[in-house]
C-alpha cells in the first residue's frame, strides 16, 4: 500500500512539473506578444508613411507587381480581377480558386483574410494585413471601399515591408498561441495565478475566481483576494525543487477544502497554483482509520501474528503475539529481527529443542525467498503445541501466525475416547441402534440392531439406503408398514419433521421402534424388544376386558334385580299400611308393632333399591337433573319435618340453622332433599339419645353450602377416605346400620350438581358432612335461565 502511495505521488510530482512548464510557456509568449505589440506600433507608423510615399509614386511604378479583385455588388465572386505578380508570387489564376483563400493560404491566413474581407463587404471597414502562402511567399492584402465597390489587393512583400510583415505576422501567431494557452489556463479546474515583483495578483483564472467568491477573475485581481493566507500554511513536506509551499486548509466555494500551494518564480514575478487534496487527505484519514481498526482486531484474536518486512525485522505484532513469548515490549518495539528473536525464544528454552539449532534456523529463515505457504508444529519444552502457518506478505517479508492448539488436541483425544467409550456402549445396548444420514444412508449402526432384522455385517458396512433396508425388513415382517412409515420420515423434504413410533411383529418377537429426526438432518432409528411386556400388556388388556363385562354384568343384574324387587315390594308396603289402617279388621296390639316393623323394614329396603338404581343410572349417564329455583329454608324444613318421627323417637334436638342472605338455590330439588334426608338419617342414627343435630346452610362467593353435624361416636380415621364409596359401612354395636350407599349417593348428586363434598370427623366429638353447590346450579355460564327462574331471579 506504501508503494502505492509513492507512486502516486511520483505521478503528481511530473504533473506539476507539466504545469509548471505550461506556465512558463505561457509567461514567456505574453512578454513577447507585448514585445512584438510594440514592435507592430512601430512598424505600422513606419507602414503608413510607406504607404504615402508608394501612393506619391503610383504612377510611377505603375509596373509593380500586385493583383488586384473588385467586387461591384455582394456576390461571393469578385467583378473583375486586375494586374499580375510578374512571377513574384504564385496566386491561382482561376477567379474562383482565388477567392478560395483556404486552398492557397495557410490556415491562420485564410482564416484572418475571410474575417477582414467579410467587415469590408459588410460594414466598409478598411484593412492590410500580412498574409502567408502554403507555398511561403508573404504578400500583403490591402481591403479598401470607394463608392459602391470593395477592392482587395494582393502585394508581394520585400525588404523592410517583409520584415515588419514578417514580425506582424508571428506577432499575431503568437498571440493566437497565448489566446489559446491563456483560455486553458482559464478553464483549468485548478485555481491558478500570476504575481507581479511587488507579489501582488496580475492575473487569476476563472477557478481563481470562483474559489475566493469573486464576480470574475479581473474582480478578484482588482481586489487581491489571495485564496489562502500565508500565515496558516502547514509547510510539512515543501519542496524548493517542485515549488510546493504546503498545505492549508481554506473555505472555498462554501465548504472546507484541503489545498496543496506551489508557487514558482518567473519572469516578472511568480506562477502559482493549488490542487484540491480534500479527496486525498480523506482517504489517508480513512486508510489511517482502517488500519488502527484492523490492528485493533488484530489484538482481539487469540492467536498470535507477527509480520516482518523485506529487512527481516519486525514491523508488527499483535497482543497475542507479546503475550505468547517472555519477551521485552520495550525491545519488540525496536524492531528486531526474525534471526534475533528465534536466539532469544531459543535462550529462553520457549522454542522447540533442536540437535542442529543453526540449520533449523536457516531452514526457517528461508521462508524470505520462497513462495509457498509453509506449516510447522512446534512442541514447546513446556508442554504447549503451537501451529504455525508462514506465508509470504503482499509487500514483502512474511506474516507467522501462531496458533495455540494444545487445548485443541486435548479436547481432540478425550472426543476420541469418547467416541471409543460411546461406541462399546452402543454395541452393548439391547436396543438396536441405526443412524442414517441426509442422503439416507446408513452411518452407524450396532450389534443388535444386524441381529433383529438379521442382516449382514458386510452389507451394513456398504453404508446401504434406506430403500435397502426398506426392502429387507418388509421381507420379514410382511404384514406391517412400518418400514415404509420409517422411509417416508427419513427421506421426507419437510421443513418441520416429526418423530415416528410404531411396533413391528418380526418372528417370534415384538420390536418397538421409533424414528426421531436430529438438528442435523440425520435420522436416528431405535428397535426396542418388548415381546415380554407385549405379552404382559395383552394378558392385562383381556383381564381388564373381562373385569369390564363383569362390572357391566353386575350392574345388569343390580338393575334388573332392583326392578323385580320393588314390585312386590310395593305391594307388602300397600299390604301393610292397609293392615296397619284396619281394612282388614282390628290389629292387637302385639300385631301393630309386627306391622309396622314390617312397614319399616320395606321403606329402608325400598330406599336401598332406589339408591342401587339411582347409582346405577348415574354410572350409565342415564341420570338426568330437574333444575329449578328451590326455597333452601323450606327444603330444609321439609326434610326436618320428614324425618320428624326418628328424632322424636330418638328424643333428639335438631337446630336448623340459615344465613341471613341464604335465599335460593338453582338445583334439583327431588335429589337434594334426597342428599340432606341422607346426611340427616346418618347423624340422627350416629347420634346418642338426648344430643342435639344441626343442619344448615350459608352463602358466598357464588356458592351454597347445605351441612349436617352431629356429636356422635365420630368416625375412625383410617375409615374416613373410604365413607364415600359404595357398600363401605363400619356400624356400631347397638347403633345406627345401614348397607353403605347413603354417603356414595350423596356424593354422586353432589358432583352432578358440579359441587363438592367434604367430611370432617373426630373421634367422640362427631361428624360434619358440607356439600357446596354452585349458587346458580351446574353449567351456568352455558345454560340460559328459564321464565321460572328469570322471574325469580328478577
Amino acid at each position: 500500500m506504501g508503494a502505492g502511495f509513492g507512486n502516486s505521488l511520483a505521478g503528481d510530482g511530473f504533473a506539476l512539473i507539466a504545469v509548471l512548464a505550461v506556465t512558463g510557456v505561457f509567461l514567456w509568449a505574453l512578454v513577447s506578444l507585448r514585445r512584438l505589440r510594440r514592435n507592430e506600433q512601430a512598424a505600422r507608423a513606419r507602414v503608413a508613411e510607406l504607404e504615402i510615399r508608394l501612393n506619391e509614386a503610383e504612377t510611377a511604378i505603375s509596373a509593380e507587381a500586385h493583383v488586384l479583385v473588385i467586387w461591384h455588388g455582394r456576390g461571393p465572386l469578385p467583378d473583375r480581377v486586375l494586374g499580375s505578380m510578374h512571377g513574384a508570387a504564385n496566386l491561382p489564376e482561376d477567379m474562383a480558386a482565388l477567392v478560395d483563400f483556404a486552398s492557397w493560404l495557410d490556415r491562420d491566413s485564410a482564416s484572418a483574410l475571410n474575417e477582414c474581407l467579410a467587415e469590408l463587404r459588410q460594414d466598409g471597414t478598411p484593412f492590410n494585413i500580412a498574409i502567408k502562402s502554403r507555398a511561403g511567399d508573404l504578400l500583403e492584402a490591402d481591403g479598401r471601399t470607394a463608392g459602391g465597390l470593395a477592392t482587395l489587393r494582393f502585394r508581394p512583400l520585400a525588404g523592410e515591408r517583409r520584415n515588419i510583415a514578417t514580425l506582424a505576422h508571428e506577432a499575431h501567431r503568437l498571440g493566437n498561441q497565448v489566446e489559446r494557452l491563456s483560455a486553458v489556463l482559464d478553464a483549468a479546474p485548478l485555481p491558478v495565478w500570476l504575481r507581479g515583483s511587488d507579489g501582488k495578483l496580475v492575473w487569476v483564472n476563472q477557478s481563481y475566481a470562483a474559489a475566493v467568491d469573486a464576480a470574475d477573475a479581473d474582480a478578484a485581481v482588482a481586489q487581491g483576494t489571495e485564496i489562502a493566507g500565508r500565515a496558516n500554511l502547514d509547510r510539512a513536506g515543501a519542496s524548493d525543487a517542485t515549488g510546493r509551499m504546503g498545505r492549508i486548509h481554506a473555505v472555498v466555494s462554501g465548504s472546507m477544502r484541503v489545498l496543496d500551494i506551489f508557487e514558482v518564480p518567473v519572469s516578472g514575478g511568480a506562477a502559482g497554483f493549488a490542487i484540491d487534496m480534500t479527496v486525498l487527505e480523506h482517504a489517508e484519514k480513512e486508510l489511517d482509520r482502517h488500519i488502527k481498526a484492523h490492528t485493533s482486531t488484530l489484538n482481539k484474536l487469540d492467536t498470535a501474528i507477527a509480520i516482518f518486512g523485506p529487512d527481516q525485522r519486525l514491523k508488527f505484532h499483535n497482543a497475542a503475539y507479546a503475550e505468547l513469548w517472555p519477551l521485552d515490549s520495550a525491545w519488540l518495539d525496536s524492531h528486531p529481527t526474525d534471526s534475533e528473536i528465534l536466539d532469544r525464544l531459543r535462550n529462553q528454552r520457549c522454542i522447540p529443542e533442536q540437535a542442529n539449532y543453526r540449520e533449523w534456523k536457516t531452514k526457517q529463515l528461508q521462508a524470505y525467498t520462497t513462495l509457498e505457504t509453509r506449516e510447522n508444529w512446534w512442541y514447546l519444552p513446556d508442554g504447549r503445541t503451537l501451529h504455525v502457518v508462514c506465508e509470504q506478505h503482499p509487500f514483502g517479508g512474511v506474516t507467522y501466525l501462531y496458533e495455540n492448539v494444545t487445548e485443541e488436541l486435548l479436547l481432540e483425544s478425550r472426543y476420541n475416547e469418547l467416541i471409543g467409550v460411546q461406541r462399546e456402549t452402543l454395541d452393548n445396548l439391547g436396543e438396536g441402534i441405526a443412524l442414517l444420514g441426509s442422503d439416507g444412508r446408513l452411518k452407524l449402526f450396532n450389534p443388535a440392531f444386524a441381529r433383529y432384522w438379521q442382516l449382514d455385517a458386510t452389507l451394513l458396512a456398504t453404508e446401504p439406503h434406506i430403500e435397502e433396508l426398506a426392502v429387507h425388513g418388509r421381507r420379514l415382517a410382511a404384514e406391517s408398514t412400518a418400514w415404509d412409515e420409517v422411509r417416508y420420515s427419513v427421506t421426507r423434504l419437510d421443513v418441520e419433521r416429526k418423530p415416528v413410533t410404531g411396533k413391528i411383529d418380526v418372528s417370534d418377537r415384538v420390536l418397538q421402534f421409533v424414528a426421531v429426526p436430529l438438528p442435523d438432518g440425520n435420522t436416528l432409528l431405535t428397535f426396542a424388544d418388548i415381546s415380554d411386556s407385549a405379552r404382559m400388556e395383552r394378558a392385562l388388556r383381556d383381564r381388564a376386558d373381562a373385569l369390564e363385562a363383569a362390572d357391566r354384568l353386575k350392574n345388569m343384574f343390580l338393575s334388573n334385580v332392583s326392578y323385580e324387587i320393588r314390585t312386590p315390594l310395593t305391594s307388602i308396603l300397600g299390604f301393610a299400611e292397609g293392615l296397619q289402617l284396619g281394612l282388614a279388621g282390628p290389629l292387637t296390639p302385639k300385631q301393630q308393632d309386627y306391622v309396622r316393623d314390617i312397614r319399616r323394614s320395606s321403606t329402608d329396603l325400598k330406599t336401598i333399591i332406589d339408591a342401587i338404581i339411582d347409582l346405577t343410572a348415574i354410572d350409565a349417564g342415564a341420570l338426568e337433573l330437574k333444575l329449578e329455583r328451590v326455597d333452601v329454608t323450606a327444603l330444609l324444613e321439609a326434610v326436618a319435618e320428614k324425618l320428624s318421627s326418628l328424632i322424636d323417637d330418638r328424643d333428639l334436638t335438631l337446630n336448623i340453622e340459615v344465613g341471613a342472605d341464604v335465599d335460593t338455590l338453582v338445583a334439583d330439588a327431588k335429589r337434594v332433599e334426597q342428599i340432606l334426608t341422607n346426611l340427616l338419617s346418618n347423624a340422627i342414627g350416629f347420634s346418642d339419645r338426648g344430643a342435639t343435630v344441626r343442619m344448615g346452610a350459608k352463602q358466598g362467593r357464588g356458592q351454597l353450602q347445605l351441612w349436617v353435624s352431629d356429636h356422635g361416636r365420630g368416625i375412625d380415621p383410617d375409615f374416613q377416605k373410604q365413607a364415600f364409596d359404595r357398600f363401605q359401612s363400619r356400624p356400631v354395636p347397638g347403633g345406627h346400620r345401614g348397607p353403605g350407599l347413603g354417603l356414595a349417593i350423596v356424593k354422586s348428586f353432589v358432583e352432578l350438581h358440579e359441587g363438592q363434598v367434604s367430611l370432617l370427623s373426630k373421634i367422640n366429638q362427631g361428624t360434619t358432612v358440607l356439600c357446596t353447590f354452585p349458587l346458580d346450579g351446574p353449567g351456568a355460564a352455558q345454560r340460559p335461565l328459564s321464565s321460572q327462574e328469570s322471574r325469580k331471579t328478577a
